[in-house]
Order: structure tokens, then sequence, then C-alpha cells
């Protein structure tokens, strides 16, 4: 869980934004970054001496000169680095002080920030309320991202302990949630991922792999959910294969194979990273 969160925190730093400046804010946020790729490349202790370095030239600027950004850029380092408690007070130092015109990509990075910790701290509602908010209203990609798929990690953990009523309300809801990211941005190869893990947990196999199909044709941010999407394409592939009437599962089998062919599989049960 915890890894999760801090994997999900490493998202959120606006990292390219206004990154030219050499001020200490700029040096947080260059460090920020930077913690970013070697946490992308598993370069875990880099990543770990990165963010500590950024939270120690961000620390420095909110005392020097305390802004909106260098406690939301504080905060985000506090997060990536676990310190939750910390990082929670940061993020609300910030909304406290106040967004400038124009810093509406911080304000969002905030609070999606606050978001991951409130969810780390054990206020699961809070967080809920929160993500729903940034999906709503966020034009932010990263922090939207983010919330999106922190919102539907949550949803579907806890319809996998409600009764089936209640479970098959919370996820058609979270599907409609889904359709709305799509239509605003067809192209996020994360929100058909999404769509394709709720459509599995629903039991429609058919559109969870082609949610799943364009998941990965239009790309995935991360290794780990282009194998989560991998993994799903596999398990649809199989039951569809075993539901299907005869003529309509060869035409099914000879698409599939098509496909995996294109991806460089070496069967149609196999993603290729499996044979790495």
């Amino acid at each position: 869980m915890r890894k999760r969160l801090v994997r999900a925190a490493a998202v959120l730093l606006l990292l390219f934004l206004a990154a030219g400046c050499l001020n200490r804010l700029g040096r947080a946020k260059h460090f920020y970054a930077e913690g970013q790729d070697h946490a992308r490349a598993l370069r875990t202790e880099l990543a770990v001496a990165s963010w500590k370095r950024s939270l120690d030239e961000a620390a420095r600027e909110c005392l020097r000169r305390p802004s909106a950004q260098s406690f939301t850029v504080r905060g985000l380092a506090e997060t990536s680095l676990g310190r939750w408690r910390e990082a929670e007070a940061s993020f609300l130092k910030a909304f406290s002080l106040g967004f400038d015109r124009g810093e509406a990509w911080a304000s969002d990075a905030a609070l999606a920030g606050l978001a991951v910790s409130f969810e780390a701290l054990g206020l699961e509602e809070s967080a809920l309320r929160v993500y729903g908010q940034i999906v709503d209203r966020s034009d932010f990609k990263p922090a939207l991202a983010l919330a999106a798929e922190r919102r539907t990690g949550l949803v579907l953990a806890r319809a996998a302990g409600a009764d089936p009523k209640e479970r098959d309300r919370a996820l058609s809801g979270l599907l409609k949630v889904l359709d709305r990211l799509i239509d605003r941005d067809f192209g996020c190869g994360l929100y058909h991922y999404l769509h394709a893990q709720v459509d599995g947990h629903l039991g429609d196999l058919r559109r969870s792999y082609e949610e799943a199909v364009m998941a990965r044709e239009l790309g995935l941010p991360s290794g780990k959910i282009g194998r989560d999407n991998d993994n799903q394409l596999v398990y649809c592939y199989i039951r569809l294969g075993g539901d299907l009437p005869p003529a309509e599962r060869d035409a099914f089998a000879a698409a599939h194979a098509r496909w995996a062919a294109k991806w460089g599989w070496p069967d149609a049960r196999t993603p290729s990273w499996k044979k790495e």
C-alpha cells in the first residue's frame, strides 16, 4: 500500500513547468524531477537522495520566501518520502497562503498531494472526495490522471466487499465517470486501462478486452500499468475463448493473434515481457 502511494505521489510534480529557474525553488523542482527519473528506472536509493535534496531546497525557500508554490513542492517531496503528516501540513499551508492567478496547476497538484496524504493516513472518505473534485474540475492532466487512478482503485477495493447490488451500483457510477474522462481526452491510454479494469469486475469481458487493446495502442504511463493491462488482455482472451460460439470464437482468436504479433508476443497468451 505504502509503495503504491509513493509511486502515485511521484507523478505529481509539475516538473516541467517553470523548470528553467536557478533559484532555490527552481532547484527544488529540478531535484524532484530528477528523483522521478530515478524512481521510474527503479533506482530507489538515488531517487530518495534526490527527493531529500528537493525537500531541503524547498524547506529553505519556505523559510526565506514562503509561498503556495514552495510549500506545494515541499509537500510533494515529503509525500514521495512517505512523510505523510508533514506533507499534509505543507499542503494545508500552501492553501492558506493562496495561489496566484495562473497557478491553477500548482493548486491542483497540492490538492492531489493532499488527497494522497489523506489516503495514506486512513482518511479514505476525505481522499475520495478530493479525488472526485479533481476529476470533475481539474484541467491539469498529471493531477487529473493521478486522481482518476487512485479513485478507481479505492472504489474497486471497496466494491469487492460490498453486497452485489451495492457493488454494481458503485461500479456503474465509476464507469460513467470514466466515460466522461474518455470523452474529454480520448487519447489518454490510462483512462481506457481504468475502464477495462472496471469492465472486467462487472463481467463485461468484450468491452474490457477492447478497452485494454485501446489502452495498449495509445500508451500507458508506466511499465507496471502496462503489465497489468497485458494481464487483463490475456485474461479476457482466455475467458472469451471459452464462452463464445465456435464461429465467433475463431474470428476473435484470429484477431487477437494479429494484435499479439504486432506487439511482439511469442504467442497469444504470453506478453513479451514474460520472456525477458
